[in-house]
């Protein structure tokens, strides 16, 4: 068949023309049943949708920001007689909506149950809903395709030369080896989709795949430093890695918890020998009451709620002492929250050298917080955050974004964060000194980074 995948984005998007960061959800979907002819149209990139193209199928990758942007393509197609499939994070925390909308709708791991249902369409027995989850579900009679378990990475494929099907060239690579989170915390999505316990793909596959890379790669695993059961294949990926005969440098998600064992210690450091140079670390809150009732104090490897913040402190000093930059990402929102909160957390990451991007707490369908709030009468899709706070106004909670933003972003603090981890990048995890021609690009890299992040963070303000 002649499929055409694309990746919806609305025109208001902040990322979109701005993501450096390669899509892998059309890639893996087109790996999953490789003798069919894909198209890829990535709306993100800026792409338009051709709807005058002959296709017999129609998949859309659906993100937060574009369930109606992918409606309105759904029903363009569908008025040619055209089968639309909808799938994406967003379609999965609210697919009985969605579902109006398509001819099949896919939750979960789509790879998982694409070549079932591409079989359903060729022999004319497509069903509503594709499930990749073992989650019950009940659609009051609608025709389901389920699996009993989540999707078993080993059985994964590569997709490799999936990846030429885009036209735009990345600057980011981005592969993963590892899904689900046993982190849980209330307003994330995560394990709502993949699950709370960790599964791995076989790390020779993952080391051969990051091997095809021409540069920069993101490794999507939500915390590259992995959680205690599962460090010591962190440790032999790393290892893996390390051992590649061309080096590149890397970034990912990460948790400050590993700092607080001698094995996550070791983990850290292996990740920065093989090339990790950049950790996107979820703090999310420097209240230990918010912390305790989100969730995200697993996060932190702190002993109790008193030692919180200096605990916090001393894990982001390791880090960064093996050669790892960090931006530090907040989610501010919670009642025990007030203006004052996005100053003082401004401040946190100044004193600890972290680049500090500031988000508006916000509910996703299917999340505890959406549940919580939902039930005291606090979700409203009319304002421009969609909760609603007891004290501070949407306008105040955005200003107070944009005004820390732009504090934590000033030149003056660019500068200072960039010599800051100059001075790191001069020895390596081992303690060895580093030679100026690998120590430059590191630096470049940090500088770049915030340069960049301060447009997106900004962006994502006035867009909200």
């Amino acid at each position: 068949m002649r499929i055409l995948l694309i990746l919806a984005s609305s025109p208001d998007d902040p990322l979109r023309k701005n993501d450096p960061f390669m899509p892998l959800s059309l890639p893996l979907i087109a790996s999953a049943a490789p003798d069919h002819d894909y198209i890829f149209v990535d709306m993100l990139a800026g792409e338009e949708v051709d709807y005058n193209q002959r296709v017999d199928l129609v998949g859309i990758s659906v993100r937060l920001t574009a369930e109606k942007t992918a409606y309105r393509i759904a029903l363009e197609f569908r008025k040619k007689n055209v089968p639309v499939v909808l799938g994406g994070p967003q379609i999965s925390s609210v697919p009985e909506r969605a579902s109006e909308h398509a001819d099949a709708v896919v939750i979960g791991e789509g790879e998982a149950v694409w070549l079932t249902l591409l079989k359903d369409l060729e022999s004319g027995g497509l069903k509503k809903f594709y499930i990749a989850s073992p989650k019950k579900y009940d659609f009051d009679g609608q025709a389901v395709f389920q699996t009993d378990e989540y999707f078993d990475l080993s059985l994964a494929k590569a997709p490799t030369k999936e990846r030429g099907y885009f036209r735009k060239k990345y600057v980011f690579d981005t592969v993963y080896a590892a899904r689900g989170c046993a982190v849980d915390c209330d307003f994330c999505s995560v394990s709502h989709l993949f699950g709370k316990k960790t599964r791995l793909r076989p790390v020779e596959e993952v080391v051969r795949e990051i091997d095809t890379f021409d540069g920069f790669y993101y490794l999507l695993d939500d915390t590259v430093f992995g959680r205690p059961y599962n460090y010591n294949y962190y440790i032999k990926l790393y290892d893996g890695i390390a051992a590649l005969e061309k080096k590149r440098l890397w970034t990912g998600q990460a948790n400050l918890d590993a700092a607080a064992t001698k094995e996550g210690r070791e983990v850290i450091r292996k990740s920065a020998l093989a090339g990790y140079v950049y950790a996107a670390i979820g703090m999310e809150s420097i209240n230990p009451v918010v912390q305790e009732k989100s969730g995200t104090y697993r996060k932190m490897g702190a002993r109790d709620r008193t030692s919180m913040l200096e605990t916090m402190k001393e894990h982001i000093a390791f880090i960064q002492d093996q050669g790892i930059a960090i931006s530090g990402w907040f989610t501010l929102g919670y009642e025990e929250d007030s203006v004052d909160t996005f100053y003082e957390t401004l401040e946190f990451c100044k004193e600890t050298n972290i680049i500090p991007i500031l988000c508006p707490l916000e509910a996703l369908p299917g999340t505890r917080l959406y549940q919580r709030m939902e039930a005291a009468g606090r979700i409203s899709s009319e304002r421009a955050i969609n909760i609603v706070h007891p004290t501070m106004s949407d306008s105040e909670i955005l200003g107070a974004i944009r005004e820390c933003t732009k504090r934590g972003f000033s030149m003056g603090q660019i500068l200072k964060r960039t010599s800051f981890y100059h001075r790191k990048f001069g020895r390596d995890a081992r303690g060895e000194k580093v030679h100026p021609r690998d120590r430059f690009p590191k630096t470049s890299f940090v500088f770049v980074l915030q340069t960049k992040l301060k447009k997106g963070v900004i962006g994502l303000a006035n867009a909200e």
